[in-house]
């Protein structure tokens, strides 16, 4: 839970000082994400 309290913090920070991040960034950090979240779930090996 503490990462998702980070978050927040940082989003309200971020609204606060009125930056932005950029679309190229935001799109290069979930596609990491989901890329770590699908080989996660290829290492689970289920019923075996």
């Amino acid at each position: 839970m503490s990462v998702i309290t980070t978050a927040i913090a940082m989003s309200e920070e971020a609204a606060a000082e009125g930056t932005q991040v950029s679309p190229y960034v935001f799109g290069a950090a979930s596609f990491v994400v989901l890329c770590a979240l699908l080989v996660v779930t290829m290492m689970i090996k289920v019923g075996d």
